[in-house]
Order: structure tokens, then C-alpha cells, then sequence
């Protein structure tokens, strides 16, 4: 399994999933994987990811929560999934997002599927074993931090 640790967090972090698999790269085919990865919506730590895990990176706020250098919360909020169905050479993408700006994030969900835009219900729904790239919002934005 491979690893990687962060020396700064992003206010805007996008995860990319690994979703074809190079084994028979020879042949020319690639497999798509379609493993389930269940990620968070809210509350994503990325604290434990940080490289120099130590005092003079990391103190204690009042609340308990573990802050990076620049004294902002290392949590991340989830808005947006771009899923992928089909295979490589050959696909549809969708996608799920919600609004959000400098001070909060939106609740409301919505999927965007070609030229169809539609609410979301049930918010676990975006979960799926179809997503592709995962974007996330860091809670408090270090340039905006108070």
C-alpha cells in the first residue's frame, strides 16, 4: 500500500481514486475497479496524513482539536464526487455537488448527469463504488482564518 504524507494542507483538497488497473498494460488492457471505498462526507482528518508530527507542527486548541501549523483545523468537508461507469476508452461521468463559499457549505446535494440537474434525498447516496475524483473543502480556510 502506498503512502504519503502532507507537509501543508490545501483549503481545497481533491482525492483521485484509483480506478483502472495497470496489471496487463503489455496486452494494452486495463481492468476497471470497481471496489467500494466508503469515504467520509463530513469530518475528514487529514491531521494523521501531515509529515513532522510534532510540537512546533501541531498544538492543542481549546476545543481538542488537532491544528496544523497555520492554526487551522486539519478537517476537511466533502462537495463534490466525479463518478465514472463504464470501462477505460469507454464511459459515462456523472457527478454530485453542493454549494459552499468562504464562510459555510451548503446541505443540499445535487447530481449533475449530461445536460440533467437533480436534488439529492438521501445524502449517503453519493457514496458509491462508481466515484472517481472526490473534492473536498478545508473547514476554515487558512487565509481566512481568525
Amino acid at each position: 500500500m502506498k503512502t504519503i504524507e502532507l507537509w501543508r494542507l490545501p483549503d481545497v483538497l481533491i482525492i483521485h481514486l484509483k480506478r483502472f488497473d495497470s496489471k496487463n498494460v503489455p496486452y494494452g488492457n486495463r481492468d476497471k475497479l470497481d471496489t467500494f471505498v466508503d469515504f467520509p462526507i463530513r469530518k475528514l482528518d487529514m491531521s494523521h496524513h501531515c509529515a513532522a508530527y510534532n510540537d512546533n507542527t501541531h498544538k492543542q486548541s481549546s476545543d481538542d482539536a488537532i491544528v496544523v501549523k497555520d492554526k487551522v483545523p486539519a478537517e476537511y468537508d466533502l462537495f463534490g464526487v466525479i463518478n465514472h461507469y463504464g470501462r477505460l476508452g469507454f464511459g459515462h461521468y456523472t457527478a454530485f455537488a453542493r454549494r459552499w463559499n468562504d464562510v459555510h457549505i451548503e446541505d443540499e446535494w445535487s447530481a449533475f448527469d449530461d445536460s440533467s440537474v437533480s436534488r439529492i434525498d438521501n445524502e449517503s447516496s453519493i457514496i458509491t463504488s462508481a466515484a472517481y475524483v472526490l473534492f473536498y473543502r478545508r473547514r476554515a480556510f487558512s487565509m481566512g482564518a481568525r
